[in-house]
């Protein structure tokens, strides 16, 4: 009895002790990204982008577009977008500055961009929001903090994988609006019957290029013997550690809502592992996409912390 009582007590100080070391990873993320926040806002008129951020606080810009996204609901560029449309109405307001000053200020080469820009955040135009008592909308700056998260269950593996060949259909997408874009591209693969020439079996990110544009291809492995279609390519997708994360129920929803887990929460948290290249592979089984219990899975390459 007195044994069973002090193994129940180490496995309590165990629990407690991981539970305060991932509080502390959590922490130190949340640091991380609060200061990206501050950067961005002491460079709101300048040339802030999610890659001069991601610079100033040591992250990928993958990374940080990824865990921004997630924990946001938006993109770093649509962030920073907002928070100058914000700014822009409230000195339209206030003062007498012209248009096309405005424009130029808040990061727009030409009135026109500037009022096609403000009348989509705001619902109105800069001289209607001028001349009438309207309702304008507000980013306010944000700053991220911790909250309790890991009440959803997350189901994974960790798995050593040769280098393999993918080949498939590839297009550009940017990182704003790839979660719109993406299953319009799936759409019209099915459209055009381009799964007779090769299989949807998974959807492959690769990292992003400078202007915030990442190639997403649908395809399959690459097989011996196999020709490559007309108008497709072929990627090497490197030897790696990979963690494979189940995802459970209707597309494209599911998915995305083991994204925003894996970056929000596994990775941050984990302790043992990070990410080891920017490639994001979704694999897709047979069956109804759109049934509760279809199942696809979402492989990230990792690597051991030094």
């Amino acid at each position: 009895m007195r044994l069973s009582l002090i193994q129940s007590l180490r496995k309590g100080n165990r629990r407690q002790a991981h539970a305060a070391r991932e509080k502390e990873r959590h922490l130190e993320l949340i640091e991380t990204l609060n200061a990206s926040l501050q950067y961005m806002e002491r460079h709101l008129l300048e040339d802030a982008d999610s890659e001069k951020a991601a610079r100033q606080v040591g992250l990928s810009r993958f990374y940080l577009e990824r865990t921004f996204a997630a924990l946001t609901g938006m993109s770093v560029s649509e962030y920073i977008r907002a928070r100058r449309l914000t700014l822009a109405a409230q000195e339209l307001i206030a003062a007498e500055t012209k248009v096309i000053d405005l424009a130029l200020k808040y990061g727009y080469d030409t009135p026109e961009s500037f009022t096609k820009a403000f009348t989509r955040f705001h619902g109105v135009t800069p001289s209607s929001a001028r001349r009438l008592s309207t309702m304008l909308r507000c980013q306010n700056p944000l700053a991220i903090s911790i909250h309790m998260e890991g009440a959803i269950r997350m189901d994974y593996k960790i798995e050593p994988m040769e280098a393999f060949t993918v080949v498939g259909v590839e297009e550009k997408f940017h990182m704003d609006s790839s979660q719109q874009e993406i299953p319009k591209f799936w759409e019209k693969f099915f459209r055009q019957g381009l799964q007779e020439q090769v299989c949807p079996m998974f959807g492959i990110c690769f990292d992003a290029d400078a202007d915030g544009y990442f190639p997403y291809m649908i395809g399959e492995v690459l097989r011996p013997g196999m020709n490559v279609p007309e108008g497709m390519t072929t990627h090497e997708i490197p030897a790696h550690t990979w963690a494979r994360f189940a995802c459970v129920g209707p597309m494209p929803g599911s998915i995305q809502s083991v994204t925003k887990q894996i970056y929000s929460e596994w990775l941050p948290t984990n302790g043992t592992y990070e990410v080891a290249q920017y490639v994001e592979i979704e694999m897709y089984s047979e069956g109804d996409s759109s049934s509760q219990d279809y199942y696809s899975e979402i492989w990230i390459p990792i690597k051991k912390k030094a």
